[in-house]
C-alpha cells in the first residue's frame, strides 16, 4: 500500500510542477486583448487619378494629429525639463522645434513631471503653471501626446502612492474641466503614465492598482481622447468600458522580433494587438541611437521597420530617437532616420507587403525614400480621385493612402451650396468612400473638421484649399 502511495504522491507532484510550466509556455491567453475586424490590406477600387493627386507637398505636412513628433518635458514646481536636466522647460520646446524644423513637426510628447507633489497635493500654484505650460504650447502651435509621471531613476525612490496619485488626478481633472477649451486646443492624446521609470510602467517602489488608476484617468480625461498604455499587459487590465479608447505605444520598434518587443511575434495575440491598435490612436519610438547590443549599434532593416509601423497602424512616430540626437560616445555615428532619407522603398516593395501609399508621391523611377514615406503616411493620408459626372448624378471617392484613419474628424460635403447628407465613417487603412451626389453640380466642397479642436484636413490634391474647405470645380 505504501508504495502505491508513493507512487500517487510522486504523480501528483510531478503534475503540480508540470503544470505552471506549461501554462508559462502557453501564450495564446495571456493577454486580455479585444479582437477586431481585420483592416483591408489593399483599396477595393481601382483609383482614377483625375483630380490631381498631389507629390510631397510640403503643405500637407501642416495637417494635425499625425506625423513625426518630438520629446519634451517639465519638472511641475521647477523652472526644469526633465528633474535632472540643466535645460529650463521652454528651452527644451525651443530646441526640439529649432532642431526639427526642417522636420516640419506638429505633435511634442510631452513628459510632465509631479515629482516635487509626489507625496503631497497640487497647490494653486502648480495648477497655474500646467495652464501657463499649455498655453505656452498653443502659442508655438503644436499639439501634446500628454504623459504624467513621477520617476526619472531607478536608485532613487519618486514613485507616488496610490492615494496620491488619485488625488493628482482628480486636481487635473478639475484642470480640464476648468481649461476646457485649451485642453481640447493642445491635448492630440494621452499616454497612461503615472506609474514607473518615466512612466513606462515598470521600475516602480510601491504596489499599484493599476486597474484603478486607469478607471481614474479615463474618468477625467474627456471620452473622445484616445489613452495609449505601454504593455498589452496593463492594456489586459483596462476596465471593459473604456477598452475601446485606449491602445498601446510601442516604445521599441526595431522591425524585428526581440526580446524587449510587446510580445513575441509568433504568438496568435500580437496579430490581435496590432490589429486592435489600428482602431484607435496610437504612437511608438526607436530606441535611442546609441543603444548597442554586444557592444555593437542596434541595426534596423529599413522594410522590417516600415512593416512594423504599419502593422501597428501608428499615427504618431518619434523623430526625437534614433535621428539628430548627439551622443557622447556617438561621434560621426548616422543614425536610422538619416540613413532612411537615401535609403527607397519601390513600387513594387510597397505592393508585395502590402505597405498602403500614394502613387502621386512615388518619384519617377516608382520609389520613395523610408524617410519620406514615413513622414507622409503616419496617421491619415486622405485623397479624392475617381470623379464621374453623368445624367444627373455626380459621385467621387475619398482614399486613405495612410496607417491610420482621422478618428476625431467629421466629413462634411456642400455642392453648389447644398450640404449633402452623407455617413460618417472610419478611413482606416486602406478604406474608400465613395460620395453620390444625385445632380450634376459644378462645385463640390469637402471638410474633415476636428471635434475638439475644429482644425481641418488639406487633401492629397492639387486643389484650392479654402477655410478648411477642399474646393473641386467642375
Amino acid at each position: 500500500m505504501k508504495s502505491y502511495l508513493v507512487v500517487i504522491i510522486s504523480l501528483l507532484v510531478a503534475l503540480v510542477i508540470a503544470t505552471p510550466i506549461f501554462l508559462v509556455g502557453c501564450t495564446s491567453n495571456k493577454y486580455n486583448i479585444e479582437k477586431y475586424p481585420a483592416t483591408k490590406s489593399k483599396f477595393d477600387y481601382t483609383i482614377i487619378n483625375n483630380l490631381s493627386l498631389s507629390g510631397l507637398d510640403r503643405s500637407l505636412l501642416a495637417n494635425e494629429d499625425r506625423g513625426f513628433r518630438g520629446e519634451v518635458a517639465y519638472t511641475l514646481g521647477t523652472e526644469k525639463s526633465y528633474p535632472t536636466s540643466e535645460k529650463t522647460y521652454i528651452e527644451h520646446i525651443e530646441e526640439q522645434l529649432t532642431l526639427y524644423s526642417e522636420d516640419d513637426i506638429k505633435i511634442l510628447q510631452c513628459y510632465i513631471y509631479l515629482t516635487e507633489y509626489r507625496d503631497k497635493d497640487l497647490d494653486a500654484n502648480a495648477i497655474n503653471l500646467i495652464k501657463n505650460y499649455f498655453e505656452i504650447l498653443k502659442s508655438k502651435n503644436v499639439k501634446v501626446l500628454l504623459r504624467f509621471a513621477y520617476m526619472f531613476e531607478d536608485k532613487i525612490n519618486t514613485d507616488a502612492k496610490d492615494a496620491q496619485i488619485i488625488k493628482h488626478l482628480d486636481q487635473i481633472g478639475k484642470f480640464i474641466n476648468d481649461n476646457t477649451e485649451l485642453f481640447n486646443d493642445v491635448v492630440y492624446a494621452m499616454q497612461f503614465g503615472l506609474i514607473g521609470l518615466w512612466g513606462e510602467g515598470h521600475g516602480y517602489w510601491y504596489n499599484h492598482n493599476i486597474r484603478k488608476l486607469i478607471t481614474k484617468l479615463c474618468n477625467i480625461i474627456p471620452e473622445d481622447i484616445y489613452i495609449m498604455v505601454r504593455t498589452p499587459d496593463i492594456l489586459s487590465q483596462v476596465p471593459k468600458q473604456f477598452e475601446s479608447r485606449i491602445s498601446v505605444h510601442d516604445d521599441f520598434l526595431v522591425g524585428q522580433d526581440h526580446e524587449w518587443g510587446m510580445m513575441s511575434w509568433k504568438d496568435p495575440q500580437y496579430k490581435d494587438l496590432l490589429n486592435k491598435n489600428k482602431h484607435t490612436i496610437a504612437d511608438g519610438e526607436m530606441p535611442w541611437g546609441d543603444y548597442k547590443e554586444n557592444d555593437k549599434h542596434f541595426p534596423i532593416d529599413g522594410l522590417g521597420f516600415v512593416k512594423q509601423v504599419v502593422g501597428y497602424g501608428l499615427t504618431t512616430l518619434s523623430i526625437t530617437h534614433n535621428y539628430k540626437e548627439h551622443r557622447s560616445d556617438a561621434q560621426g555615428t548616422t543614425y536610422h532616420l538619416e540613413k532612411w532619407k537615401t535609403e527607397y522603398l519601390t513600387k513594387a516593395e510597397l505592393e508585395k507587403n502590402n505597405l498602403p501609399y500614394s502613387p502621386a508621391m512615388l518619384d519617377n523611377e516608382d520609389k520613395i525614400s523610408i524617410y519620406k514615406y514615413l513622414q507622409f503616411h503616419l496617421g491619415y493620408n486622405l485623397g479624392v480621385s475617381n470623379l464621374l459626372t453623368s445624367n444627373n448624378q455626380t459621385s467621387f471617392m475619398i482614399n486613405n493612402f495612410g496607417f491610420a484613419s482621422p478618428l476625431e474628424y467629421e466629413l462634411e460635403i456642400i455642392a453648389d451650396g447644398k450640404k449633402i447628407d452623407i455617413p460618417q465613417k472610419a478611413l482606416y487603412m486602406f478604406e474608400q468612400q465613395i460620395i453620390t451626389i444625385n445632380e450634376n453640380v459644378k462645385e463640390i466642397k469637402i471638410k474633415f473638421t476636428h471635434k475638439r479642436s475644429g482644425s481641418t484636413i488639406k487633401l492629397a490634391n492639387n486643389l484650392p484649399y479654402n477655410d478648411g474647405y477642399n474646393v473641386i470645380n467642375l
